[in-house]
């Protein structure tokens, strides 16, 4: 399998600021979206993830750093991420360097299969595929399916590994050993002490999302601090 496309090493030990909001959120707009991601970059960010094909373009008009793309889909109270190849073919259309799709168990029955998905993607679009993973088989099927590096994005929001809220840093540094592909550590990193520990244990990036852009979120955990 080969594609035209590899994954940017400029992200190599660089942090990675996931922009986005949730449905509902007051930020879930693409203007506010564009002024967090400006504002990411200036404090030092080297790359963004990115949800939707319309906040992806306007990302890219701001930055020729690293973009990874999704789209996500909420159907019957479930979550896909780029659930089907015109899901993947509209992000990269926009501006993705890097296709992020859900290679769980969570991946809803209602999706195209990821392990074709991951071929098409690289031949087709060119374009290196992130894999989302949860557990370390789920990370094993992927690089044997061809993807180009795995994200722990999933865990804690899979069947096996529901209700996990902190870093699994036991997976991570069994990935680091056994997976041959850079592995970006995403998912329940809220101090900048995580983000170390993840390049200590030999992860290729860090993603952070909600601990930086969603202030609901980072509000309601001092709050929780001070009544604790």
């Amino acid at each position: 399998m080969t594609t035209s496309a590899t994954f940017p090493a400029s992200l190599k030990n660089k942090l990675i600021v996931s922009c986005q909001a949730l449905p509902g959120d007051p930020l879930d707009h693409t203007e506010t979206l564009r002024r967090i991601a400006l504002s990411v970059l200036r404090g030092g960010a080297g790359g963004l993830r990115a949800n939707g094909a319309e906040s992806i373009a306007v990302f890219r008009r701001e930055t020729v750093l690293p973009i990874i793309g999704i789209l996500k889909r909420y159907e019957n109270a479930e979550l896909d991420i780029t659930p089907n190849f015109a899901s993947a073919e509209a992000v990269a259309g926009a501006g993705a360097d890097i296709i992020g799709i859900d290679c769980s168990a969570q991946r809803s029955a209602s999706s195209e299969p990821w392990q074709p998905l991951i071929s098409r993607i690289r031949n087709e679009l060119r374009k290196p595929v992130l894999a989302d993973i949860a557990t370390f088989d789920e990370a094993r099927a992927a690089e044997q399916c061809g993807a180009d590096a795995v994200a722990t994005t999933m865990f804690g929001y899979t069947p096996l590994t529901a209700g996990q809220r902190s870093v699994d840093w036991v997976l991570v540094q069994r990935l680091v050993r056994s997976v041959h592909l850079p592995i970006i550590v995403e998912g329940h990193i809220r101090q900048p002490e995580d983000v170390r520990r993840a390049f200590e244990l030999g992860a290729f990036a860090v993603v952070i999302g909600a601990a930086i852009t969603q202030p609901e979120a980072i509000t309601a955990r001092f709050v929780a601090g001070m009544q604790s």
